[in-house]
């Protein structure tokens, strides 16, 4: 009996994922459930089990970029089961590589799934440059541009060409809102609420206010979400992942935190399932401790905006008709042109900057 090792489908814009390693040799023996092969996506890697037990035969090789649904190996009985299977299969007519495999006609995974048949978002891909003459010049160091650095680079530039990408900013006084964290802090120092937990939930907060800015473009109509997941955008030192905190309007802000610290640690060993980057409706991204002021986020398909955080800190300021000294930040939110005008983005800003710098109100949302 063959059995067909299937690439599956990881989420609603990924249509492609890359061959990390083969957790054994061709023709070595596999218990159902065991891991066979290690893939990967711009999100995180994957390991993928044995459907059946039998004999393992790649029929991907490793680097190789494959697309949804295809076959990655299969499972044998017996070499002479596999041999038999090799000789009745079929050109991928889809591979550039020559590899070949059989469409498993029971469980319909040879199926290609395309994005415009997801989303309607185009293909744009960073093709190979071709290799420099390199001379004497010196090298400090190799990097392969592939994996998730390749796959983000893909996703980067589809989202650059598939919408009219424009930023706004504007500056914010978070002065009250570093002393009420302090008292969080005080109150609960084992929870080391953070900036960022709190962003999310006024952000569940004011979207409410702005359903366009919470919104996504499916075929011929723009889908405004009653849902506010929120996708956090966790720094890795391969990349960077987008781990979802889903409803956190209707999480407590200790609850939330929570969420966003556990979503972090398995984004950092490399244990995100695909529903933890999932669903997303709007991402914040923040630039934590490094010296950038102000960014230019780039957005997050399928959503239509996202908001950056330049870095918060001490800074100069006109308060209350004085030059003070305030905990300051910049607000830098990029949306969609072709479906967020510049006048609703800009209330949006406004109104979350002016959440942030009223007391009582951010109060009532981090309670």
């Amino acid at each position: 009996m063959i059995t067909s090792i299937p690439v599956p489908k990881l989420g609603m814009t990924q249509s492609e994922v890359t061959v990390v390693q083969w957790h054994q040799g061709d023709g070595e023996k596999r218990e159902k459930g065991e891991t066979v092969v290690t893939i990967e996506t711009a999100k995180v890697t994957n390991e993928i089990e044995a459907p059946a037990a039998g004999l393992v035969f790649s029929l991907r090789k490793v680097k190789e970029k494959v697309q949804i649904g295809e076959v990655l190996g299969v499972i044998a009985d017996s070499e002479e089961e596999f041999e038999e299977y090799r000789k009745g299969m079929k050109p991928d007519a889809e591979s550039a590589s020559g590899i070949f495999f059989q469409e498993d006609e029971d469980d319909g995974w040879g199926v290609h799934l395309s994005l415009e048949e997801e989303g309607d978002i185009p293909e744009i891909s960073t093709e190979s440059q071709p290799p420099m003459d390199l001379g004497d010049r010196v090298i400090t160091q190799r990097i392969p541009f592939m994996g998730m650095r390749r796959t983000i680079a893909d996703n980067l530039m589809r989202s650059l060409h598939s919408g009219a990408q424009l930023t706004v900013v504007c500056e914010t006084d978070m002065t009250d809102l570093a002393n009420f964290r302090k008292e969080l802090l005080l109150d609960r120092p084992d929870q080391r609420i953070t900036f960022v937990d709190m962003l999310v939930k006024i952000l569940s907060s004011v979207l409410k206010e702005f359903p366009i800015i919470n919104s996504t473009i499916s075929g011929d109509e723009i889908i405004c979400w009653g849902e506010y997941h929120i996708g956090v955008a966790v720094a890795l030192e391969g990349g960077l992942v987008v781990p979802v905190v889903r409803n956190a309007d209707q999480k407590s802000l200790v609850a939330v935190s929570r969420e966003i610290k556990k979503l972090a640690r398995k984004a950092h060993n490399n244990a995100l399932e695909p529903e933890h980057y999932q669903g997303g409706t709007f991402t914040l991204s923040s630039g934590g401790n490094v010296a950038v002021d102000f960014m230019t986020p780039i957005i997050n398909p399928p959503e239509n905006a996202i908001l950056g955080i330049g870095r918060i800190g001490p800074k100069p300021a006109v308060y209350q008709n004085k030059l003070a000294i305030r905990t300051m930040t910049y607000l830098c939110l990029t949306h969609d042109h072709r479906v967020i005008d510049g006048v609703p983005a800009a209330m949006f800003l406004g109104r979350l900057k002016e959440t942030i710098e009223n007391p009582k109100e951010f109060r009532k949302i981090l309670k």
